[in-house]
């Protein structure tokens, strides 16, 4: 058994190999520094919305914070009851949830989630623009698996659960936080179950068959591979470097993940 999360679920969808080095063999190497930099205020951002909700002192994290003050005050102003909430409702920040199916357990964080009698609301923050399409995220396994955790964590019923990302950091210090609202569905929980079960199925076929030395799929060569850490140790070229692949990935037409 594994404990999956949104983000193992997209991995192994975007590419069984990668999820084989990565999560099996633990290899992933250290992001990029500016990638890590991106990563390290989001995380400041989370921890500065727990803090506000727990009415903890917010001065150490804003102090020399421009941006993230910005932000902070933007998205409140956006929506004044994440400061004053509703005494109807109960919010939980960072609140964990965790249920099995298909053989793996699955774990669920929710930034901020806003419980009724009748409905429940999940709020997650982004720290990166927008996407165009709303159905990107509507397809994102985060949305999925954060709603359909829910329900089946708790008394709700698909259609009183929505969830709602909040993008907090445009491309400027001036832009303003957008929301996106994703409502909930019986039929959507249905369909995103039977994905779960056959994500699993076939997750605990490939586990079966690298128990026994076989390695998990790669997905077709493109673009992708040519971005990815693991591309000489992927294509049996470890100790060769890309250039010297005798592929040409410019041709190829990108993977879509």
């Amino acid at each position: 058994m594994l404990r999956l999360s949104q983000g193992l679920l997209s991995l192994l969808e975007s590419c069984p190999r990668k999820f084989q080095y990565s999560i099996l063999e633990q290899l992933a190497p250290p992001p990029a520094e500016s990638l890590q930099n991106s990563l390290d205020w989001g995380n400041r951002f989370h921890l500065l919305m727990q803090q506000a909700q727990l009415q903890l002192p917010l001065g150490p994290l804003l102090n020399g914070q421009a941006a993230m003050r910005q932000a902070f005050e933007a998205l409140h102003q956006a929506n004044p009851q994440l400061l004053t909430p509703s005494p109807s409702a109960q919010y939980d920040s960072e609140h964990l949830r965790s249920f099995s199916l298909g053989g793996h357990s699955f774990t669920v964080i929710y930034d901020l989630l806003i419980r009724e009698a009748n409905q429940a609301q999940i709020l997650d923050w982004k720290t990166y623009p927008k996407p165009i399409k709303a159905q990107t995220l509507a397809k994102d396994w985060q949305t999925k698996l954060y709603c359909f955790g829910l329900v089946a964590t708790s008394h709700y019923e698909p259609d009183q659960v929505s969830m709602t990302y909040w993008f907090v950091r445009g491309k400027d210090n001036n832009s303003q936080p957008e929301s996106l609202p994703i409502r909930y569905s019986q039929q959507k929980h249905e369909q995103i179950a039977a994905e779960i079960l056959e994500k699993t199925n076939q997750l605990n076929l490939w586990m079966e068959q690298y128990q026994e030395g076989q390695a998990l799929p790669q997905i077709q060569l493109g673009k992708t591979c040519d971005r990815c850490n693991f591309f000489n140790r992927c294509r049996g070229q470890i100790g060769q470097t890309k250039a010297e692949f005798s592929v040409d990935l410019e041709a190829i037409a990108e993977v879509s993940l």
